[in-house]
């Protein structure tokens, strides 16, 4: 398996996720939370180290090489599935946050999104989109290329942002041709001052749109496997 390629379902627990609904003031009644809709496989964090790129998986080697005591860098990936509304309430758009910290050391020393994917996206992702890792350790979307129409109103439908930062986060929009529905991988490089000890912590949430009500806020009540991970 290619260290890239998204962990098999088979061996990466699942967990459908609970939606409760965030209290409105402009809300007449109060909603019933939501199961069932999204599930999130647990994270799976893997080193990346220089013998890996030895054996042929990147070139990627001398970059790992030159950091070698300074930085370790970790590969988290995670997967995101969006279910289609039984109710006919589609989703209008959904967040996933991801906020990292080493405890107890100093604010120069904390763990950050070194690289992440997707950044941009008009479409979700098709079976033959390839992710690949740069000789800096930047990932890159093989084949995907984002255009937005010359003239029109610029609709995307995931974009991540926080590169280089401690909080990155997705956000997922439905547009008028392609609805939230699906599968979505998500991929995170990991830079960690070497030897530290980091944890990662995940939040979630969606809005859901209603006929009869408008928008509805959800939170996601996530288990303890999905809200902190151990990057040691």
């Amino acid at each position: 398996m290619n260290l890239l390629d998204p962990p098999p379902v088979a061996t990466t627990p699942t967990y459908d996720l609970e939606l409760v609904p965030t209290l409105l003031l402009q809300t007449p009644t109060p909603q019933p939370s939501l199961t069932g809709r999204i599930s999130l496989g647990a994270p799976v964090v893997r080193p990346l180290t220089a013998r890996q790129a030895a054996e042929g998986d990147g070139d990627w080697q001398e970059f790992l090489e030159s950091q070698a005591g300074e930085y370790d860098y970790l590969l988290l990936s995670l997967v995101c599935s969006f279910r289609p509304a039984p109710d006919g309430n589609p989703f209008a758009n959904a967040a996933i946050s991801i906020r990292m910290e080493a405890p107890g050391e100093p604010e120069d020393r904390q763990p950050i999104a070194w690289s992440i994917s997707p950044k941009k996206r008009a479409l979700p992702v098709t079976a033959s989109t390839q992710l690949k890792l740069t000789a800096k350790l930047m990932l890159v979307e093989a084949g995907v290329e984002y255009t937005p129409e010359q003239g029109g109103r610029e609709e995307v439908f995931v974009v991540g942002m926080g590169e280089r930062d401690s909080d990155p986060e997705w956000r997922f929009n439905a547009t008028a041709s392609t609805p939230l529905v699906g599968d979505e991988s998500l991929t995170l490089i990991v830079q960690v001052p070497a030897g530290v000890p980091a944890q990662a912590h995940i939040t979630m949430a969606a809005t859901v749109k209603q006929r009869r009500l408008g928008m509805i806020p959800y939170r996601a009540k996530l288990p303890r496997a999905l809200r902190t991970i151990d990057f040691r």
